[in-house]
């Protein structure tokens, strides 16, 4: 009976402490842009419809997450829709540059661990974390909480 609760709890903790597997609500760019204007959004999953593009070098030794900017036109063209942390390596939800490299070269992992060409739309879910103990940064209807994207999870447009 002991094991048996202890087996139970176990998997309830595994189930449900990984948030990173949950799609997020579809919002626009515009919408993007606003979530940080409110506190509801705070700790809630949303996500981007986009192409990575990374414009300059990164490194990916240092321990921390990379961000990574997301376009709404492939190789960086149009609006950008926002930068999302994403964490280099070569599992679920990760991406993986070589040490020199073009965006040709550049492969992001989905949720699955499948391989994705920086060349393809991607969903990019996450959960919003905001910093609502602060006041907003800004004044009027541009005031915002800090925060942002945390918890990526990578799918593919099909």
């Amino acid at each position: 009976m002991k094991k048996n609760l202890i087996a139970a709890l176990a998997l309830a903790m595994f189930s449900c402490g990984n948030s990173n597997n949950e799609i997020g609500k579809l919002v626009t760019t515009k919408e993007y842009e606003d979530l940080n204007k409110i506190e509801e959004n705070n700790g809630k999953r949303f996500s981007i419809v986009g192409y990575p593009f990374i414009d300059s070098d990164i490194k990916t030794s240092i321990k921390t997450t990379p961000y990574i900017k997301f376009y709404e036109q492939p190789n960086g063209k149009g609006v950008i829709i926002g930068h999302f942390p994403i964490e280099d390596g070569e599992g679920k939800n990760e991406f993986y540059t070589p040490e020199t490299f073009t965006m040709q070269d550049v492969i992001f992992y989905d949720n699955e661990g499948n391989k994705i060409k920086s060349s393809e739309k991607l969903q990019i879910s996450f959960t919003l974390k905001l910093q609502t103990e602060r006041s907003k940064s800004g004044r009027g209807a541009d005031a915002a909480y800090y925060g942002g994207p945390e918890d990526v999870r990578i799918d593919k447009v099909k």
